[in-house]
């Protein structure tokens, strides 16, 4: 199977050696994204709040660099740092997916890359 990669032209670079999406036949890959911002690199301030918004925000970049959206998501993956913070991730999800929602698998870890509260990655089929 042949994978073609996509990336967001304005998003940041990955910290790393992988890619910010990968196409496995009608499948994306979305690597996690976390709460940095795509101009200055920096993360966000202002909390999980701020950081789980900008996640998504980072998400739908490279999601329209695939031609998809969040309605093509089948399942999501969160990393948290404090489970505590699980509540306040829950209501801004809850802003982004709409019925039928995705699967998902959320977890507690202990760090996360640039010292964020979440992480989140996503599975996404092409319709």
């Amino acid at each position: 199977m042949t994978r073609k990669i996509v990336t967001a032209p304005d998003l940041t670079p990955p910290v790393g050696p992988f890619a910010q999406a990968v196409w496995a036949g009608d499948l994306l890959y979305a690597s996690g994204q976390v709460g940095q911002d795509p101009v200055s690199g920096a993360m966000v301030t202002g909390g999980i709040e701020a950081e789980t918004r900008q996640a998504f925000e980072n998400l739908l970049r490279v999601l329209a660099a695939a031609g998809l959206g969040f309605e093509d998501v089948i399942k999501a993956h969160v990393f948290l740092v404090d489970i505590n913070d699980f509540a306040a991730m829950n209501a801004i999800y809850g802003t982004i997916f709409t019925a039928p929602f995705p699967a998902r698998t959320t977890v507690q870890v202990a760090k996360l890359a640039l010292n964020a509260r979440v992480e989140i990655d996503l599975v996404v089929r092409r319709s």
